[in-house]
């Protein structure tokens, strides 16, 4: 049997294209170790100066969220199923989805607990009316 050059070059070229493509899929599986944050908090307490987010990735099997302090410049690395985390990851994927400036997610608001400010106006008003009945 007698090989042509003609059809030989197509099967040399297709394997080479597999070749390649194994390589590539083996350089990027997964190493354990890579990641950026060894351990994770579950929250930070005082004001946020910067906030970044990476994604999984060939090098780390989780997202990554780290936050830098604003009073002492320290930089965390937050647990991203904790709920900053969880809050911190949607607002940056919002930000970026939509091109602003991801310095927005760092203003958290403070958050009342049930009743709020309407359960201290009921006691004040509740404290009047035993005074004036007395």
């Amino acid at each position: 049997m007698k090989l042509q050059i003609e059809s030989v070059c197509p099967l040399a070229l297709l394997g080479l294209c597999c070749v390649l493509l194994s390589v590539r899929h083996a350089d990027s599986t997964f190493v354990p170790g890579r990641c950026l944050c060894p351990e994770t908090q579950s929250g930070v307490r005082g004001q946020l100066k910067e906030l970044t987010v990476y994604p999984k990735s060939a090098s780390c099997h989780k997202v990554t969220v780290i936050v830098m302090l604003k009073s002492n410049g320290e930089t965390r690395c937050l647990n991203p199923d904790t709920g900053l985390g969880k809050q911190l990851v949607r607002c940056w994927n919002r930000v970026h989805k939509m091109g602003l400036d991801a310095k927005l997610c760092l203003k958290r608001r403070r958050r009342r607990g049930r009743g709020g400010q309407r359960q201290r106006s009921r006691q004040r008003s509740r404290a009047q009316s035993r005074n004036t009945s007395v």
